[in-house]
């Protein structure tokens, strides 16, 4: 991976570590600050399951909600951009080298709630 030099700095190669150290920094902060929808809603659903299996209250459940809504909103936009150019330049290197084959995922919104509280894809729920 080339980081593009400017007026000030020359470019210059980023080494394995480098590069290895970038994927667990944009992984922190997708995890930490920029939850992405699915990832909300995974959140909001475990939340949700918390309550339900009787290890906290709505009003805790909702608490512990708010304030991961609260963290994520005092995330500027511009780190935001920064972390969706980053990725896109990773994965763009990871193409380039071998590394990343983009991959078959299910969509949140193919997934289904049963009854008994279980996720599934919307064709594997029995009729």
């Amino acid at each position: 991976m080339q980081l593009k030099g400017d007026t000030n700095t020359p470019a210059m190669p980023m080494t394995d570590a480098e590069v290895n150290h970038l994927r667990r920094l944009l992984a922190w902060m997708r995890c930490e600050w920029t939850l992405d929808d699915d990832m909300q809603r995974g959140y909001l659903l475990g939340a949700a399951q918390c309550v339900a299996h009787g290890h906290a209250t709505p009003e805790q459940a909702g608490a512990v909600v708010a304030e991961k809504a609260a963290q994520i909103n005092r995330c500027p936009a511009y780190v935001r951009q920064a972390v969706k150019m980053l990725t896109k330049a990773l994965r763009d290197h990871e193409r380039k080298s071998g590394i990343y084959e983009a991959h078959g995922t299910t969509p949140i919104s193919e997934l289904v709630e049963l009854p008994d509280g279980t996720v599934a894809h919307k064709d594997d729920v029995p009729a």
